[in-house]
């Protein structure tokens, strides 16, 4: 029987994160976020140092340098950092999908494995002053920066999804099913997801 993956794309602040991880652990099983960067690295053996600052964002078209040392079959020829890193990621997530049953956070996961059976893909999406409420407290900084940088990252999602997918980032018809958790609430959301699955 093949594994049940759920793929998680969200807008910065929405509580994915946080979603995905709890749903995880409802259902025992792993959730893959951040954590993905790190594997990718020792995959590729190309350092966090590198892939940090261009994970889950498109290469800037008209700036960017070509890694010759990070150049392989794996990784691709004369690509940008960022596309070295998206693909070393998507094969990291494949063999995941093969491996076991996983929440996956971003990373365009969802079109990575649009060919594997058993894949739900889920967005997340928040209203405006509960993400600003989020960032400003997670990150300690004033409403005006969190909101400023809440843009900043949408925009860096939309660009990246829409470059290595065919879809549209956010739009209801690029998933299986989205979910606004200002009105339905962390937890609820996570009931959604886990139903989904049982």
């Amino acid at each position: 029987m093949a594994n049940t993956i759920i793929t998680i794309g969200r807008q910065f602040g929405s509580g994915g994160h946080e979603i995905g991880k709890i749903a995880a652990k409802e259902l025992g099983i792993e959730c893959y976020d951040s954590r993905l960067i790190q594997m990718a690295s020792e995959k590729s053996c190309i350092g966090m140092e590198h892939l940090k600052p261009v994970d889950e964002k498109r290469a800037n078209p008209w700036l960017y340098t070509v890694p010759s040392d990070y150049s392989n079959e794996m990784t691709g020829f004369g690509l940008p950092m960022n596309d070295m890193l998206f693909n070393v990621q998507s094969q990291v997530i494949r063999q995941l999908a093969d491996r076991e049953s996983c929440i996956i956070v971003g990373r365009c996961a969802d079109s990575v494995l649009e060919s594997y059976p058993n894949v739900i893909s889920v967005f997340i999406r928040a209203n405006m002053p509960e993400r600003i409420k989020r960032i400003t407290e997670r990150q300690n900084i004033s409403s005006r920066e969190a909101e400023s940088l809440i843009k900043k990252r949408d925009k860096d999602r939309s660009l990246y999804y829409n470059f290595f997918t065919d879809k549209k980032w956010g739009r209801a018809e690029s998933y299986d099913i989205v979910l606004n958790s200002t009105t339905l609430g962390v937890d609820r959301c996570v009931q959604i997801i886990c139903s989904l699955v049982k």
